[in-house]
């Protein structure tokens, strides 16, 4: 999990460019929890509150100290961060996804929302889309060994969130 965090963090700095931003200590505070929110996600279908909140709670400062330096609304990046939280939430509210996986969509919402509406997009798209795809994939299997699977069956969300997250941030940053 160590080669994933220093390579996340490589992928922060290096999309930061030469100005470094405030939401550069965001993603490099991302860059150290994801393996472990990826792994304990994946074991348990659980995000730790002790690694989400602490960053959600830096997160709302920090995208609006960059909204700010750059001259740009400071709105923007919360607004994606309620946005995602509150798509997550209903979610959550219909059951289907857990709220550790709100509080990290609002989080990673919040810290691609300083890269723009675009970018955003490409968070959703690339969420939706591996989540789609490995859901899929997941389905035909267990049919192929006769495991019954259906609406309630649990895969874990964090990850493709997370996978989101980078995506779009190396992608438009």
């Amino acid at each position: 999990m160590v080669p994933l965090g220093v390579l996340l963090a490589a992928a922060a700095v290096l999309t930061a460019g030469i100005e470094l931003r405030p939401v550069t200590l965001l993603l490099l505070w991302l860059a150290c929890i994801t393996p472990s929110l990826v792994r304990t996600d994946i074991a348990t279908h659980r995000l730790p509150n002790r690694l989400v909140l602490p960053a959600l709670a830096a997160a709302v400062p920090i995208v609006v100290v960059d909204a700010l330096i750059r001259g740009e609304a400071f709105w923007v990046p919360i607004v994606a961060g309620l946005g995602v939280g509150g798509v997550l939430y209903l979610c959550a509210v219909f059951g289907g996804l857990g709220m550790g996986d709100v509080k990290l969509g609002a989080l990673l919402g919040s810290a691609v929302g300083c890269f723009g509406p675009s970018a955003v997009e490409c968070f959703a798209i690339a969420t939706i889309g591996t989540a789609g795809l490995v859901g899929g994939f997941v389905v035909v299997l267990a049919r192929r060994r006769g495991t019954a699977v259906g609406w309630r069956t649990r895969i874990p969300f964090g990850p493709f969130l997370l996978l989101g997250c980078w995506t779009a941030v190396v992608l438009t940053g």
